[in-house]
């Protein structure tokens, strides 16, 4: 017993001399800082600036839309009056207005072709184009140019000399003047066309320039060992130019 107490007292006196210490207590957290947002302000009520009224812009009207112009061709020029020579007659200066006539009826017909109002015309034949060389005999000394025309189809305006007959022609010489052929001085050979009607096509003689369309030809035809022509049309229609 006294050894069992003195071991309790042992003990309580080691209890008794350590100091007595408090259990160690955790650091205390930061306070959570809550940010709150701030409260927004309603902007103040602003009133509209004052303007002044928009005056209308003035809006100047369009000007109206003009017809595209149609460029008109000028008024051919009236013919001047041929002048007669002394001693001519009323014949006489019935040729020559014929042939300023004919004139006027070529620059006309020019102007159609260029226009379309006739249809199936490649060429239109101008005496200037086939007697502008100097004949010599036969196709000697004849342009590349005017051999080219051979066969080809086109238009020519002119004047009929008959050779025969006055009506039911079925052969006549297309010539560019009656004064020259007639009262003037004669063409030579490359002025002159030697017009065959078609088939049995046949036509009657007229004073008046005519229009004879065909197929053209470029080669020589003889007689007793004599050029006579150079020139053919073989006529598909012959009529007066209007």
């Amino acid at each position: 017993m006294n050894c069992l107490r003195a071991l309790v007292l042992t003990l309580l006196g080691s209890f008794s001399a350590a100091p007595c210490q408090e259990p160690a207590r955790p650091a205390p957290k930061p306070p959570v800082v809550v940010e709150s947002s701030p409260v927004k302000t309603p902007p103040a009520r602003q009133e509209p600036a004052k303007q002044d009224p928009v005056k209308p812009t003035p809006v100047s009207p369009k000007p109206a839309v003009e017809p595209p112009k149609v460029e008109e061709e000028p008024a051919p020029e009236p013919e001047p009056e041929p002048q007669l020579p002394p001693g001519a007659s009323p014949e006489d200066l019935r040729a020559m207005r014929s042939a300023q006539e004919m004139l006027g009826a070529e620059r006309r017909l020019i102007q159609r072709i260029k226009k379309g109002e006739l249809k199936g015309i490649e060429q239109l034949l101008r005496f200037e184009e086939i007697s502008s060389w100097p004949y010599q005999d036969g196709l000697k000394g004849a342009p590349e140019g005017v051999r080219k025309l051979d066969a080809k189809p086109v238009v020519m305006i002119g004047f009929m000399l008959p050779i025969d007959e006055v009506e039911n022609i079925r052969e006549f010489l297309l010539v560019q003047s009656l004064w020259a052929c007639c009262y003037g001085t004669p063409p030579d050979i490359n002025g002159i066309v030697r017009v065959v009607m078609k088939g049995d096509k046949r036509c009657d003689y007229q004073f008046d320039p005519v229009m004879v369309s065909g197929n053209f030809r470029v080669q020589e035809t003889r007689e007793d060992g004599f050029c006579i022509d150079i020139y053919q049309l073989e006529a598909e229609a012959v009529s007066l130019v209007k």
